[in-house]
């Protein structure tokens, strides 16, 4: 229940806002970096990459979706690792023109033989260091028979069509 109020009080202050022209739909591929912060167990790091679209609905808000790919590390060399597919929906809020906060929710397929999907949820804050390249930390969580979640830094490059 939480979960949903957060993502709601998201959606209902972005679209609350006005000013930076997001117009248009803009195509991002990122990599990042991932540190498990809660409930893995045996996991080091992880390193993963993503395509994100994002679609301007106001002058500082823009609607998201992203589809990605982590792989999870274990710190013994037997193992093989965890990969993680994230799927989410979301808004990003502009209150400055380069600064940005972002909520998104959507499922995680989680690897490794059963292909579990999971509940997932992120919120994020980033920079954009120059129209084409974003700088950002989230903080990514997934649930469903158990929870985890990953602290990440991601850095992204925006395709202009012009």
């Amino acid at each position: 229940m939480k979960k949903l109020i957060l993502s709601v009080a998201i959606v209902m202050i972005t679209v609350a806002a006005s000013a930076q022209d997001l117009a248009g739909f803009k195509v991002q591929s990122g990599i990042n970096v991932a540190v498990p912060v809660s409930n893995l167990n045996g996991v080091s790091i992880g390193a993963g990459v993503d395509l994100l679209g994002m679609y301007g609905i106001a002058e500082k808000v823009a609607l998201t979706g992203d589809l990605g790919y982590t792989r999870l590390f274990v710190k013994n060399t037997n193992g093989d690792g965890l990969g993680l597919v994230p799927i989410r929906l979301g808004v990003r809020f502009f209150p400055s023109e380069s600064f940005y906060i972002a909520g998104k929710t959507g499922i995680g397929i989680l690897g490794g033989g059963n292909g579990t999907v999971n509940f997932a949820y992120s919120a994020a804050v980033g920079y954009m260091l120059s129209p084409s390249l974003d700088l950002g930390a989230s903080y990514d969580g997934f649930s469903k028979s158990f929870s985890f979640g990953l602290a990440n830094i991601r850095l992204g490059y925006t395709f202009d069509k012009n």
